[in-house]
């Protein structure tokens, strides 16, 4: 494999997953559930806007690249395994759904951080510039979506616990938020 079909490859896959996490929290977005609460909106919604981006930006790259071009055959194999996958774990959710779905879009964004880790050293190893700086411009929105994910897991489950009459103390949502971000920034102080 010579050097633009392992950028080529790196390039799809990342498109790849990114448009699969899109139409994820897509899903999210029109359930009727997610309505019900304003952080989960405002933070998936910011996902999507995001991983649109990064995936018209990966789409422009690989259309300017010889033999480009999102490889459909790849593309499809790939989100056709994981999007029946998270399919099934869809229909297995009865309560905290809302929490349990920006859980999930945490976790799928931090696997995306990660793959563009992999992405930007791959694109510098192989002395493609523009790759490796769009690589790294995508992982810096990501690091931003991933702390707003956190702190609205917080909020969403402690007002989806008040809704389901399960919690003795309906405010803890910016108590969760507070402490949690200072574990993340490794700090004790107020």
């Amino acid at each position: 494999m010579d050097r633009t079909d392992i950028l080529n490859t790196y390039a799809t896959d990342m498109a790849a997953v990114e448009t699969h996490i899109r139409e994820a929290v897509e899903r999210q977005l029109a359930s009727d559930d997610t309505a019900k609460y304003p952080d989960a909106v405002r933070v998936l919604s910011s996902l999507k806007t995001t991983l649109d981006r990064h995936v018209t930006g990966l789409e422009g790259y690989l259309e300017g690249t010889e033999g480009g071009g999102i490889k459909e055959a790849v593309k499809d194999a790939v989100l056709g395994a994981l999007g029946v996958a998270a399919g099934f774990y869809d229909q297995l959710r009865q309560t905290d759904k809302v929490s349990r779905m920006v859980r999930d879009s945490y976790t799928a964004t931090s696997l995306a951080a990660i793959s563009y880790h992999m992405l930007y050293t791959t694109a510098l190893a192989l002395k493609a510039d523009d790759l490796a700086a769009l690589a790294l411009s995508n992982l810096k929105d990501l690091t931003k979506v991933i702390g707003d994910l956190s702190e609205a897991v917080c909020t969403v489950v402690a007002q989806e616990l008040t809704d389901e009459d399960k919690t003795i103390d309906p405010n803890v949502g910016m108590e969760a938020v507070k402490a949690t971000q200072k574990a993340w920034a490794g700090t004790d102080d107020a």
